[in-house]
Protein backbone atom coordinates (compact mmCIF):
# COMPACT_ATOMS: atom_id res chain seq x y z
CA UNK A 1 0.00 0.00 0.00
CA UNK A 2 1.29 2.88 -0.58
CA UNK A 3 0.19 7.36 0.63
CA UNK A 4 0.73 10.91 -0.85
CA UNK A 5 1.10 14.33 -0.18
CA UNK A 6 1.90 13.50 3.93
CA UNK A 7 2.51 16.97 6.25
CA UNK A 8 4.59 16.56 8.61
CA UNK A 9 1.82 18.22 10.69
CA UNK A 10 -0.05 14.90 10.38
CA UNK A 11 2.96 12.54 11.21
CA UNK A 12 4.22 14.35 14.27
CA UNK A 13 1.73 12.79 16.67
CA UNK A 14 2.56 9.40 15.58
CA UNK A 15 6.52 9.85 16.30
CA UNK A 16 5.95 9.29 19.98
CA UNK A 17 2.89 6.75 19.89
CA UNK A 18 2.47 3.45 20.03
CA UNK A 19 -0.88 3.69 17.59
CA UNK A 20 1.20 3.69 14.14
CA UNK A 21 3.28 0.63 15.05
CA UNK A 22 0.59 -1.36 17.13
CA UNK A 23 -2.55 -0.28 15.51
CA UNK A 24 -2.11 -0.57 12.26
CA UNK A 25 -3.04 -3.59 10.80
CA UNK A 26 -1.84 -2.43 7.41
CA UNK A 27 1.25 -0.07 6.79
CA UNK A 28 2.23 2.04 4.12
CA UNK A 29 4.90 0.47 2.06
CA UNK A 30 5.81 3.71 0.48
CA UNK A 31 4.68 7.53 0.76
CA UNK A 32 4.94 10.09 -2.71
CA UNK A 33 5.74 13.68 -1.93
CA UNK A 34 6.18 16.74 -3.59
CA UNK A 35 9.80 17.72 -2.34
CA UNK A 36 10.39 21.24 -2.07
CA UNK A 37 11.79 24.23 0.32
CA UNK A 38 8.66 25.23 1.41
CA UNK A 39 8.05 22.10 3.01
CA UNK A 40 11.64 21.51 3.96
CA UNK A 41 12.25 19.20 1.84
CA UNK A 42 9.88 17.08 4.14
CA UNK A 43 12.90 16.44 6.89
CA UNK A 44 10.95 15.19 9.32
CA UNK A 45 8.47 12.74 7.36
CA UNK A 46 11.16 11.37 5.63
CA UNK A 47 12.64 10.61 9.63
CA UNK A 48 9.54 8.96 10.16
CA UNK A 49 9.39 6.81 7.20
CA UNK A 50 12.86 5.79 7.97
CA UNK A 51 12.18 4.83 11.18
CA UNK A 52 9.06 2.71 9.85
CA UNK A 53 11.12 1.33 6.86
CA UNK A 54 8.69 3.22 4.88
CA UNK A 55 9.79 4.18 1.70
CA UNK A 56 10.24 7.58 0.23
CA UNK A 57 9.30 9.06 -3.32
CA UNK A 58 9.73 12.82 -4.04
CA UNK A 59 7.30 13.73 -7.41
CA UNK A 60 8.11 17.58 -8.59
CA UNK A 61 11.60 17.15 -7.90
CA UNK A 62 12.68 19.02 -11.01
CA UNK A 63 9.75 21.40 -11.58
CA UNK A 64 9.59 22.16 -8.05
CA UNK A 65 13.69 22.90 -7.11
CA UNK A 66 15.24 25.06 -10.24
CA UNK A 67 17.16 26.75 -7.45
CA UNK A 68 18.88 23.86 -6.61
CA UNK A 69 19.12 22.57 -10.43
CA UNK A 70 21.08 26.40 -11.49
CA UNK A 71 23.03 26.39 -8.16
CA UNK A 72 26.45 26.73 -8.95
CA UNK A 73 27.31 23.55 -6.53
CA UNK A 74 25.26 21.30 -8.27
CA UNK A 75 26.89 23.25 -12.00
CA UNK A 76 30.25 22.60 -10.93
CA UNK A 77 29.36 18.94 -10.00
CA UNK A 78 27.41 18.34 -13.03
CA UNK A 79 30.33 19.78 -15.63
CA UNK A 80 32.53 17.50 -13.03
CA UNK A 81 31.10 14.42 -13.87
CA UNK A 82 29.66 15.19 -17.37
CA UNK A 83 26.10 14.76 -16.43
CA UNK A 84 23.16 16.97 -16.17
CA UNK A 85 22.75 19.10 -12.71
CA UNK A 86 18.99 17.64 -13.26
CA UNK A 87 21.56 13.74 -12.85
CA UNK A 88 23.26 14.97 -10.47
CA UNK A 89 20.16 15.82 -8.06
CA UNK A 90 18.80 12.57 -8.71
CA UNK A 91 22.15 10.56 -7.97
CA UNK A 92 22.28 12.75 -4.86
CA UNK A 93 18.72 12.09 -3.66
CA UNK A 94 19.03 8.33 -4.48
CA UNK A 95 21.76 8.00 -2.52
CA UNK A 96 19.97 9.63 0.69
CA UNK A 97 17.32 6.66 -0.39
CA UNK A 98 15.14 9.38 -1.65
CA UNK A 99 13.24 7.67 -5.16
CA UNK A 100 12.92 10.17 -7.58
CA UNK A 101 9.89 9.66 -8.96
CA UNK A 102 9.83 10.80 -13.37
CA UNK A 103 8.51 10.17 -16.37
CA UNK A 104 8.85 10.11 -20.16
CA UNK A 105 8.31 8.59 -23.16
CA UNK A 106 11.61 9.36 -24.72
CA UNK A 107 13.44 6.66 -24.73
CA UNK A 108 16.50 8.50 -24.36
CA UNK A 109 15.41 10.55 -21.39
CA UNK A 110 14.49 7.24 -19.85
CA UNK A 111 18.81 5.91 -20.97
CA UNK A 112 19.70 9.63 -18.78
CA UNK A 113 17.54 9.21 -16.22
CA UNK A 114 19.13 5.46 -15.64
CA UNK A 115 22.31 6.56 -16.07
CA UNK A 116 22.61 8.76 -12.30
CA UNK A 117 23.98 5.15 -11.40
CA UNK A 118 27.12 5.30 -13.31
CA UNK A 119 28.20 8.52 -10.78
CA UNK A 120 29.13 8.77 -7.04
CA UNK A 121 28.80 11.71 -5.15
CA UNK A 122 31.51 11.59 -2.45
CA UNK A 123 30.84 12.15 0.78
CA UNK A 124 31.96 16.19 0.53
CA UNK A 125 30.11 16.58 -2.61
CA UNK A 126 26.99 15.57 -1.10
CA UNK A 127 27.11 17.59 2.43
CA UNK A 128 27.77 20.34 -0.50
CA UNK A 129 24.08 19.85 -2.11
CA UNK A 130 22.45 19.31 1.72
CA UNK A 131 23.84 22.76 2.57
CA UNK A 132 21.30 24.09 -0.23
CA UNK A 133 18.06 22.61 1.56
CA UNK A 134 19.17 24.22 4.69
Amino acid sequence: MGSGNWASAIVTPWHNSSIFNETARVKPAIVQNRFYAQTGYDHDLRAFCRKHRILYQSFWTLTANPQILAHPTVQRLAARFRHTPAQVWFRYLTQLDIIPLTGTTSAAHMREDLSIFELELAPSESDAIDQLLR
